[in-house]
């Protein structure tokens, strides 16, 4: 996609880590150009990876009782929040909501998508990313759900709403996190797959800023060793698909109309090189 105007670009995730794992070098990209990148996270994600309420309760014998633990878990998503803050700003990424769903049981209920479609008329984005509505089970996943508002949301807000002063706004494109909607199957749901990444964003000259951000999730356990694993077995492999170091892939959810036929850069610059220097290109390996 190529504009002569800067992009308003709207990720949204459904726990505190998604946007980052999911999107993080295409979110420093457009940050660096110049685009407004406005990050949504759907829930506190106080129950998912968290270092205590998800991990040393887990080998527990009792767990606080009701009062004691809704402040434990509420103080968890301070945390959480924080760290999500941190990342974004590593990124240069400011602008950051919150919409603080609880995690319990993510639903597709009106009142998440009135919330989402507020956003979006506030924000106004050209460009949605969020979870692939289809990622796992469709009824249970909560990345599924979460795109499933996201989707709601999105149509919900180009028409109006009584209590919201915003005019409707419509969405220019959809881009579909590509790690969970088009994984390798390892379930008897990803039977029901057959999806594909139809846009790679190549990230090698930002991978280290991905990482920086995933090491900010110090609470949510992805910092450190699994986010180099992650890197190299995700991205590196997206990478690997479209024969360079590192990428990130999504789904596009609409066909796009061109003028012209479009041929990328990054086609037309490996088409130039040999076999040998395509697997230069992409065995560059970040170590730090």
């Amino acid at each position: 996609m190529t504009t002569a105007k800067p992009l308003n670009l709207l990720i949204i995730g459904a726990h505190p880590a998604d946007i980052f794992d999911q999107s993080g070098g295409t979110m420093a990209h457009h940050a660096r150009r110049g685009d407004r990148v406005a990050c949504c996270v759907l829930t506190h994600g106080a129950r998912v990876h968290d270092a205590v309420i998800s991990d040393q309760m887990f080998h527990q014998a009792q767990v606080p009782e009701a009062q004691a633990l809704e402040r434990l878990m509420q103080e968890r998503a301070d945390v959480k929040a924080q760290e999500v803050r941190q990342a974004c700003a590593l990124l240069g990424c400011e602008e950051l909501y919150f919409l603080g769903l609880d995690d319990a049981v993510l639903l597709l209920s009106e009142g998440a998508v009135k919330q989402v479609a507020a956003l979006v008329r506030k924000v106004r984005p050209d460009v949605v990313l969020t979870h692939f509505p289809r990622e796992g089970s469709t009824n249970t996943n909560p990345h599924a759900i979460a795109g499933q508002i996201a989707l709601y949301g999105m149509q919900l807000a180009a028409s109006v709403d009584p209590g919201d002063t915003n005019p409707p706004h419509k969405v220019s494109q959809t881009f579909f996190f590509g790690t969970g909607g088009a994984p390798l199957p390892r379930d008897v749901w990803g039977a029901e797959g057959g999806y594909y990444n139809d846009v790679f964003i190549d990230i090698t000259d930002v991978v280290k800023d991905k990482l920086a951000a995933l090491d900010a999730l110090v609470s949510q356990g992805y910092g450190g060793a699994y986010a180099r694993k992650r890197i190299e077995t995700s991205d590196g492999a997206f990478g690997g698909a479209v024969r360079c170091a590192y990428a990130e892939g999504f789904i596009k959810m609409n066909a796009e109309c061109h003028y012209h036929l479009p041929v990328t850069e990054h086609a037309r610059n490996v088409a130039a090189m040999s076999d040998h220097e395509v697997m230069a290109r992409s065995s560059f390996r970040h170590d730090d």
